[in-house]
Parts: structure tokens; sequence; C-alpha cells
């Protein structure tokens, strides 16, 4: 942190904008421009000036100040929006007053950090040209020298560096905008201006973070200068320091080694290259040292040590700086009769440089050499130099021919189809040797049907066909004859080439293949039966197929079945539900959903309730129930309600419900749903579902039943004041059948639960006496016997509960 006063004689707290600035601009920097860090130049606590402008310049800083220690942008925008206003009002009303310099700064701060970079800069610069100097100027030129070094102009950046090594906030600023003066000259190639501010790091007192990298620049220029000496010493002097950081010792040590190799010091050069090679830290140059080595020794000969140094790192550099060391190992190599190895490590430097470079040119040549050692002819991906050298002299001889083939199939053979596709057609059939003529077109037609040309696949496939029908390649031509007709929209011709080939009755990848691809073909026309038909084919005449195309097969064969317009559909269901299970079994992250749903069409159409629950289940736990229609669930829950599994049936309701919109969900369901949570004794949710009820139920007797279910939950909830209150406004309703059986249970419980026993007893007695068929009459005689045990009656309580056994011998209390 830096401090000064201002002219005024007041003092600022704090002055944090550059280093903030300077972080959001060089954040983004490139590689090659390293960012400079953070300034942060701050001024010493004083007491504010009774003065009008003094309060107007404070009001801003203060906000400011609040602003910066504000969490989120959003609110510290608005507060330096509120800072600018009032910095941009002071400017304007007191434009000479000392404080104005700050203010300048603090106001561009305020708009850069709101995104109102061109405002900023604008201040900033008012801050450069009307003051000069100070603290105020350093931290505006640092943050306009940031804003052109991110930009990669550095030729504007550089004197903006200086100008805030000029103008430091704290010591330590001058090395900090001196080297990151000098890194732009650097990049601009003005290495006389780059070595005059590496040498006022260097210099500096406060230089010493900065300083190892200001002496490696300047070594390296010197050395650029061919001042080997003075380079060497420089190098030598930062290999030596202890305190330097590896990397920084590891970069002066290659220097040093190519300085010591100027000057014919070859052993001294290998010292600080085995260094580099040996010392942690300094990997970055580890590649550069290998290089170099390697060079070395192959020039002395010593081809089992490049060898062995070329085996030593495995860690390969990039672009010509692999490929140089890829070459001289390859040469070695040869030296050392091991052209195999060689020609592996030409072909490797080919795919790392452009073709038009020295090292591919040098690494094809070797690589013709190579392959001669090996097999003396034919290496297809070898022939690229033999025809430029004879291809427009004899067009027409074989061996040129020949060697087009050979490129053409190597580039096909290496996955470059498009390139070969470029290749086959200049290839004269005529010239070559017959043999090679059926593999001409064979591998054409398969080449151009990779690469897009599926009419020039079609042509040369045919030819191949019709020219050679006893080839043991006949099979694969035709498979891929059809796919190119697949490509081309010639479904017709495709299913003839399919078939063909399944005709034939052989078990092979082409039968597969025919029997998928055609299954295929037939689903994107919608042509469901033999879509079906095709599918079935595959799974009946093609042994082990994978997991994965047994279950497509099976999946589209239900999918199918399932579509299919028979006369009775539920047949098709019914026969399509094997399939899909099994697709789902076989692969079931695929296929989970998909035959989920149309397992539950088809349980719903074949009325299979307990089947259509489960599938209901899987897909709540899969996250596709949205994807069931609600008739086909509620049809699900319906039937789970009526036998009696309350469970499932108020879990199914709720997947129909919408308790956010309750008069969107019919209220049949919210109707079923409070009876079935009733059951499960969920008081909370039954109350929920029964007022939903009440809020839409205009019919008299279903609105008793609602208000009978809601007197229930609430019940269940432990509020009886409140339950008796409903039950009575049901029971004035006159309700009749099961909703007065249920009132009277209800009500006879909640006299028990008052404690008045002779009128329960009343209820229950009523529902034993006058409701015989009901399903609720053995609860009754349950519940009459208990209260009169209440009583005190013991006679009576014994008759109704023989009365119960003796009637429903299979009934089990509650």
């Amino acid at each position: 942190m830096i401090s000064f006063e201002p002219s005024s004689g007041t003092c600022e707290k704090s002055l944090v904008a550059a280093q903030v600035l300077a972080a959001l601009i060089l954040s983004a920097a490139p590689l090659a421009a390293q960012a400079p860090p953070r300034a942060v130049p701050v001024e010493p606590d004083q007491a504010l000036q009774p003065n009008a402008a003094e309060d107007f310049y404070q009001r801003g800083k203060n906000l400011y100040d609040a602003a910066q220690a504000r969490p989120d942008q959003q609110s510290r925008a608005a507060a330096l929006q509120r800072a600018a206003d009032i910095f941009s009002q002071y400017l304007s009303t007191f434009p000479d007053d000392s404080n104005a310099e700050l203010a300048w700064f603090y106001l561009g701060s305020c708009y850069y950090q709101t995104g109102m970079v061109e405002d900023a800069k604008r201040c900033f610069h008012t801050v450069l040209n009307r003051y000069g100097t100070g603290v105020a100027v350093g931290a505006a030129a640092y943050t306009l020298a940031a804003d052109h070094y991110h930009k990669g102009e550095y030729a504007f950046a550089a004197p903006l560096f200086e100008k805030y090594a000029e103008n430091p906030s704290k010591p330590e600023d001058r090395p900090r905008g001196n080297t990151y003066a000098g890194r732009c000259y650097r990049l601009l190639g003005r290495d006389s201006d780059a070595l005059t501010s590496f040498r006022k790091v260097i210099d500096d007192p406060a230089g010493g973070l900065f300083a190892p990298e200001a002496k490696v620049a300047v070594a390296q220029i010197l050395l650029k200068k061919n001042k080997a000496d003075d380079a060497l010493k420089m190098f030598e002097a930062i290999i030596n320091s202890p305190t330097y950081l590896a990397k920084t010792r590891g970069e002066a040590a290659l220097g040093a080694s190519q300085a010591a190799t100027l000057l014919k010091k070859p052993d001294l050069a290998d010292k600080y290259l085995q260094l580099i090679m040996s010392t942690p830290g300094m990997e970055d140059f580890v590649a550069d040292a290998q290089v170099t080595l390697m060079r070395n020794r192959f020039e002395e000969k010593k081809f089992k040590e490049v060898v062995q140094l070329f085996s030593r790192s495995s860690q390969a550099a990039e672009g010509e700086k692999e490929a140089a060391r890829l070459m001289i190992a390859a040469k070695s190599y040869m030296e050392l009769k091991n052209p195999t190895r060689a020609l592996e490590l030409f072909r490797q430097i080919e795919t790392i440089v452009p073709p038009e470079s020295n090292l591919a040119f040098e690494a094809s040549y070797y690589r013709i050499y190579c392959f001669f050692q090996i097999e003396g002819h034919h290496v297809p991906e070898q022939v690229d130099a033999f025809l430029e050298i004879y291809q427009d002299s004899r067009p027409n001889d074989r061996k040129v021919q020949t060697a087009l083939l050979i490129k053409a199939e190597s580039l096909y053979d290496s996955g470059q189809a498009e390139e070969a596709a470029k290749v086959y057609p200049k290839i004269k059939a005529e010239y070559l040797l017959p043999e090679n003529q059926a593999g001409l077109y064979y591998q054409r037609g398969w080449c151009l049907a990779e690469a897009g040309d599926q009419e020039g696949a079609i042509r040369s496939l045919t030819d191949f066909i019709e020219k050679y029908p006893k080839d043991s390649r006949v099979r694969s031509a035709v498979a891929k004859r059809a796919m190119a007709h697949v490509a081309l929209g010639q479904s017709a011709k495709a299913i003839i080439d399919f078939d063909q080939i399944t005709a034939a009755g052989i078990k092979d990848e082409y039968a597969s293949m025919a029997w998928l691809e055609s299954a295929r073909l037939r689903r994107s026309e919608n042509n469901i039966n033999d879509m079906v038909l095709r599918y079935k084919g595959l799974l009946g005449n093609v042994d082990n197929l994978s997991d994965k195309l047994l279950a497509e097969a099976n999946y589209w064969i239900g999918w199918g079945l399932f579509k299919q317009d028979a006369k009775d559909k539920s047949e098709g269901r019914k026969e399509s539900v094997a399939y899909l299970e099994k697709a789902r079994k076989l692969d079931f992250a695929t296929y989970r959903a998909h035959a989920g749903i149309l397992l539950a069409f088809c349980h719903y159409v074949l009325q299979q309730p307990d089947a259509l629950a489960d599938e209901i289940n899987l897909a709540v736990d899969g996250k596709y129930e949205s994807d069931i229609p609600d008739q086909v669930i509620q049809w699900a829950a319906m039937q789970a309600f009526n036998a009696h599994q309350y469970a499932s049936a108020a879990r199914f309701l709720k997947l129909v419900s919408n308790s956010d919109e309750p008069r969107e969900t019919p209220k049949e369901v919210w109707r079923y749903l409070a009876k079935a949570e009733l059951e499960i004794e969920d008081g909370k949710t039954a109350l929920e579902a029964a007022n939903n009820v009440l809020n839409v139920e205009e019919d008299p007797a279903w609105k008793a039943d609602a208000l009978v279910d809601k007197a229930r939950a609430l019940y269940l909830l432990n509020q009886p004041v409140d339950a008796r209150k409903v039950a009575d406004e049901a029971d004035q309703m006159r309700p009749q059948g099961r909703t007065k059986e249920q009132l009277l249970l209800l009500s006879g419980d909640l006299f028990v639960k008052a404690g008045d026993f002779t009128q329960a007893a009343s209820n229950f007695l009523t529902l034993v006496s006058f409701h015989e068929d009901s399903d609720l009459r053995p609860l009754a005689l349950f519940k009459l016997a208990a209260t009169q045990d209440k009583l005190g009656d013991a006679a009576a309580a014994q008759k109704y509960r023989d009365q119960l056994k003796e009637q429903y011998p299979d009934w089990k209390a509650p």
C-alpha cells in the first residue's frame, strides 16, 4: 500500500480502484503476454475539512468505499452509479479543488466497474493529461496499460507502464511497471527498449520480486545480439542463485547451454542441459534440453546415446519441436539398423508438422528408405514422394497407377475417406494388374460411400458385383450398396439388396445387418407391419446378438404390435407386453420410460389393474409419470380403491390432482382421494381433498357425502368439536345409503369420545338394526359391544359379540 497527501491538505483512506480494474482487465490476458498484478494506491487517515468542496467530495468517496464493500454485483453497481453522479457534480462545481485529481480517478473507476469503459478511459486520460505526476496518475496509467496489454496493443501499453513506474504508490510498483514495459517491448521486437526497462528493474532496490525475470530477459537479449560471453555470465549467475525458483533457473540453464554452444564449449553446454533433465521444477525446458542433447550426440555419431536420451522422457514436446526430437531419434534408429522403429517415428513426424515443411519432406524421404528396407516396395502411406517425382512424366505407367491405388487405400485405411475419395477417381483401372482391379472397384465403392458420394459408390460396387460374382466379398459389397441406396432414399432398391443377403440363409454379420437395417428402414417409412416382420426375422435368424440390439428389436416389435391396426387391438397389445418387458429388461436405461409408457397403455386396454399399478409406480420412480394420460392413472386408482388397496389409490389420485388449482381436477378425484386417505388414516390430506370437493360440488347428496368425509378427517385429526359441527351439517341434509351409515358410525365415535356411551350405542344400534347389507355393519356390531361394556351391560356386550362372530366369522377387528 502507498500513502500520499492531496494538495489541499486533506487525506484519503484508500484508493483501491486501480487494483480492481487491473484485475478485471488482465484476468483474460493471453498466455504470451502474462498479466501484471494489481496496483493498490492508498492514502493515510486525516480529518475532514469543514468546507463545501471537501464535504461534496467526501460524499462521493464514502459512497465509493461503501460500494466496494458490498458483496453482490447489483447493489455495488447501483452504489457506484450514485457515487459517479456525485463525483461528476463535484467536478462540475469545483473543477479546481484540491481533490479534483482523486475525483477524476474515482469517477473513472466508477464508470469502469459499471461497464462504461470509454467514459472511464476518458477520466483516466484526464488524470494523466491534466496532472502529469502523482499516485493517482500512476494508478490511472496502470489501468489503461492493462487494458491495452489485454488487447495485445503493446505499443500503447509500454509507455503507460513506464508512466506507472514513474509514479509509484509503493517502491515495488517501479519494478513492476518496468517489468511489464519490458515485456511489451520484447513482444514488439524492440529489444533495445526492453533492455533499458529490464535493467531499470535490476538496478532498482525494490526490484527483488521481478529481478529474476529481468535478468533472464536481459541475458536472452544479449544472446540474441551475439554477445554470448556476457549472456553466459548472466545466465550462470542466475543458475547459481539458490533463492531463485527452479523454473527461472531452468530457463537460465537452457540459455547458458545455448551460449556455451556458441562459444564452442560443448561440455559446459551438456552440463547445463543435464541439469535441466535432472532437476525437479525445470520440466518446462526438458523437451528443449533433450532435443539439444540428442542433436549433439548425433553429430558425434553416438547413436545409442541418442536413443537412450530419447527414451529417458515420456513427455512429448509440441509442433516443430516434437518433430525435431522424433527426427533425430528416427535417424539414429536407421543408423542402428532398426528401420521398423524409425518408420514409426517418421510417420509420427508427418502427422505433427505441415507437409510443406522441411521436416515433413525429410521424413517422407526417409520413410520411403525405411519402407524399402523393410519390404522393398508397396507400403501405401509412403508413396507421395514417389508420385511427386514420376506421376507427371509417366501417367499411364502401371507402377504409377498402382502407387495411386496404394495411396488411396492407405488414406482410406487410416480413416481419411474424403481424402481417399479424391484419389480413387484418378486411378485408371485398365492399367492395373487384373488382380488389383477387383480390389479397386470394391474399395472405391466403400470409400465413396463413407465420403458421401453414394451414387459413385453404387456404380463402383455394382461393377464389382457384376464383374466378380464369385468373389468372397460380394455379400459385403451388396450390404454396402444397400446402405448407399438408403442414404439416397431409394428404399425399394435397398430392400432388394437386403433381401438378397437374407435369402441366402447364411447367419453372418451381413445377415444381421440386413435384417436390422431393413427393419429400421421400414420403421422410418412407418411401414409397421413389415417392420415387425423384419425385427422378428432378426431375432429368429441371427445368433449372438448383443443385448442392445436384442432390446431394440423387442421394443420395436412391441411398439409395432401396439400400433398395428388389427381387428382385435387387445390381442396385439397383449402380445406386445412380453416384447416390451424384455426390451426394458435388456436395456433398462434406454427403454425404461418408452417401454413403461406403452406397457401402461397395454394394461389399461387389457383391463389389468395390478399390472397397470406396477407400471405407474415404476413411472413415478423413474419420473416419467406425466407421460401417462390422467384417465389411465385415474382408472388404476379406482380399481385400487375398489380392491381396498387404499394406499395405492391415494398415491395414484394425487398424480392426477392439482392442489394449486383444485377446480382443474375432476371432483370425483377429490372425492375418492378423501375416502382413500381416510382409509389409510391420513387426516390432513383427506381434509384437504374433502374441502376441495365441497368447493366444487353442488349436488346435495354428494355434498352431504363430502361433509361426512370432512367430519371423519377432523375426527382423525383429533378435532371432535369441529367434527361434530360438520357431522350435524351433513345430518341436516338427510343423507341416504352409505353416506348415512358413515355418518351414524362417525356420530357414534364422537359420542364415545365425548363419554356419552348411551347415545353412541344408540347410533351403532341404528346402523346394526336398519342397514343389514352394509359392509359397515360388522364394525358397528364391534363398536356396539364395546359401548355396552362401557355401560356395564356385559350380557348385551356378549350378545353382540356372538352375533358378530356368527354373522361375520371372517371379519377382523381394526
